[in-house]
């Protein structure tokens, strides 16, 4: 069976995009988002952020920004473990350069949608085949979410005395319970995936763009099921390698703001900080507007106020944002650069080699 039955599902997928207005729209809507969340610092103290910014040592930004250059690392290395078990082999920093890239689109796309498609058109145009691309990018993402579903309750178990001083009237036993009942009705999910899945395809046999696409989507999955099946047949410590790596990245970029608020005295549960930024940051997500549109700074600063100022909360959100929100564009510039440079001489190559 041919692994790329279904270039055109993406290529349709994504045609809106290439129309001028919706271009400028995106376009538009990113520079608002990241606007925004630039300006929130500045809107939760105007007068004194400056001034305390100056206060902060050069080493706690060369630290952040270590921090920020490390989670993209372990990024990389985890999508090229993935990659490698595919057997599509890259050089690591094509796919360092992919994954720069992919997080500068995830930043500054409406609810940061256009990462997805980034990732597998990069993959694809690397040599990547459809089906190959879809199981690295969806083996990355499930992974994310095996991270964020176990640290979030964990953070909040580690963190209850935090929660009951920000919610008095809620009592432990009850967010005990909340999230066993969470943890209930993922597993009843999961349990009944086959039945889900048969109810969505029912739905789906109705839908007409979708009946045309069928056949591409039917050959897209059992492709991407093959590749999943070749994934789980590797051995135990690659699939340690992964998780380390996912917890890598993750843990580097979430404990930023707990790392910003202990330099500036404030020394808060790291289980909480991570719990809370989770719950808020995917909550602002849904507002549509690329990193945020700011809405996740002030959310931050309100959950915290009951610990920290908002002249302290402003300094460290512009701390946070300087390793979550700067660094990852810079190094989506660079990346972007780098791509350029190597189709721009990759080109005349080409076009010199005998046929």
């Amino acid at each position: 069976m041919r692994e790329d039955l279904a270039p055109s599902v993406f290529v349709s997928a994504g045609a809106s995009l290439t129309k001028p207005r919706a271009r400028n729209l995106v376009v538009l809507l990113a520079f608002v988002g990241i606007g925004l969340a630039l300006g929130a610092p500045l809107v939760l103290a105007p007068k004194t952020l400056l001034a305390g910014l100056r206060n902060v040592s050069v080493l706690v930004f060369v630290t952040l920004f270590a921090s920020a250059s490390l989670s993209a690392v372990a990024k990389a290395w985890k999508l090229q473990l993935l990659q490698s078990r595919l057997d599509f082999r890259l050089r690591f920093l094509r796919t360092l350069s992919i994954t720069a890239v992919t997080d500068f689109a995830f930043l500054v796309s409406p609810l940061g949608a256009a990462g997805y498609g980034v990732n597998l058109g990069l993959l694809k145009r690397s040599g990547a085949s459809w089906a190959v691309a879809a199981t690295v990018v969806g083996s990355d993402q499930m992974l994310d979410l095996m991270f964020f579903a176990v640290a979030t309750p964990i953070g909040l178990v580690l963190a209850m005395t935090p929660v009951t001083q920000l919610f008095p009237k809620v009592s432990a036993p009850l967010v005990l319970g909340i999230i066993l009942l969470v943890a209930l009705l993922v597993s009843t999910l999961w349990a009944c995936r086959q039945r889900v899945a048969t109810v969505l395809d029912t739905i789906g046999r109705r839908i007409p763009w979708f009946v045309s696409w069928r056949p591409q989507w039917i050959g897209l999955c059992q492709n991407v099921a093959l590749r999943l099946a070749q994934l789980r047949e590797g051995q135990r410590r690659w699939f340690i390698a992964l998780l380390l790596l996912t917890t890598m990245q993750w843990l580097l970029r979430y404990s930023v703001l707990w790392f910003s608020l202990f330099e500036l005295g404030y020394h808060l549960p790291l289980g909480f900080v991570l719990a809370t930024q989770v719950m808020v940051l995917h909550a602002a997500l849904w507002t549509g507007l690329p990193a945020g549109g700011g809405a996740g700074d002030l959310a931050l600063a309100a959950s915290f106020s009951h610990w920290v100022p908002l002249q302290a909360m402003a300094i460290a959100l512009a701390m946070w944002r300087f390793s979550t929100l700067y660094c990852p564009l810079l190094f989506g510039g660079a990346g972007l650069a780098a791509l350029a440079l190597r189709r721009h001489f990759k080109a005349p190559a080409a076009e010199l080699s005998p046929t």
